[in-house]
């Protein structure tokens, strides 16, 4: 680590901040007093919308910048308000799209978009408030996908011809414009930068193949193993896989690096 640099902590939420199953984080509360005592801010960088972020934000009691939708908003506080940084192409503009090529390509899989929230809490285990916050999307498309793996594959060069693309996250498919989580993290990184008059250190955390191009763009990247699926095929420099899941895994590598770096 170097002294010049500020530190700065960027994490996925589902599967790493927040467990799988319940979507809690208690497991991750040792690691997340070390952040606040030592003033390293924790930026949250999840495929979830802005509104669910910002509940979970307040929850953490967090007053950082955020990223939602896979790297499609970049939020920055202002007063009482945000300042939204558009990184990617609005949904609106490809929910069409979509429908036409599931019935043109004979595809099987429901969005977002098709689903009441009764539909929506079934498939995801949030409240019914939670589910109305994750219904409020601007930049991407969730789809419980239904079909084969080829299937996908056609689909996703189909959406490639329009400057769209399909990435996995846990539980579901995300379509959005040619964004990601690690050119928000650039974006940030200047941000950081200019506010701070310094470079920043970033660990990364994240459990999915959404979260890779986050982790390439950190000098400490982190792998938090699931429950529900294997740690993703990455060649990223420096990358360490936890050993626990989820939070358990987040405050395990958070823990370690502090330890290591005697910081504690």
């Amino acid at each position: 680590m170097n002294s010049d640099k500020q530190l700065i902590v960027i994490s996925d939420l589902d599967g790493t901040l927040l467990d799988h199953h319940s979507y809690q984080f208690d497991a991750a509360q040792p690691a997340l007093a070390l952040l606040a005592d030592h003033k390293i801010p924790l930026i949250l960088n999840s495929s979830k919308t802005a509104a669910e972020i910002i509940a979970i934000r307040k929850t953490l009691h967090n007053h950082q910048p955020f990223i939602a939708e896979n790297g499609g908003g970049i939020y920055l506080p202002e007063g009482p308000d945000y300042q939204l940084v558009p990184m990617g192409k609005p949904r609106q503009d490809f929910l069409p799209l979509l429908a036409k090529l599931r019935q043109e390509m004979n595809l099987a899989f429901t969005g977002f978009s098709d689903m009441d929230i009764e539909q929506l809490q079934a498939c995801t285990g949030l409240s019914e408030q939670a589910c109305v916050r994750a219904q409020q999307r601007d930049f991407t498309e969730p789809l419980l996908w239904e079909d084969t793996e080829t299937a996908l594959q056609q689909f996703t060069e189909a959406l490639g011809q329009y400057e769209l693309q399909v990435i996995r996250g846990g539980r579901f498919v995300h379509v959005s414009g040619r964004t990601d989580k690690g050119k928000a993290i650039q974006w940030l990184r200047n941000y950081f930068l200019e506010q701070l008059g310094q470079p920043v250190e970033i660990i990364a955390l994240g459990d999915s193949d959404n979260d890779l191009q986050m982790l390439a763009m950190a000098e400490h990247p982190f792998m938090i193993r699931s429950p529900v699926h294997s740690p993703p095929a990455a060649e990223i420099d420096q990358l360490k896989i936890s050993e626990r899941f989820g939070p358990a895994g987040w405050n395990e590598c958070i823990c370690n690096f502090f330890e290591e770096h005697r910081m504690i």
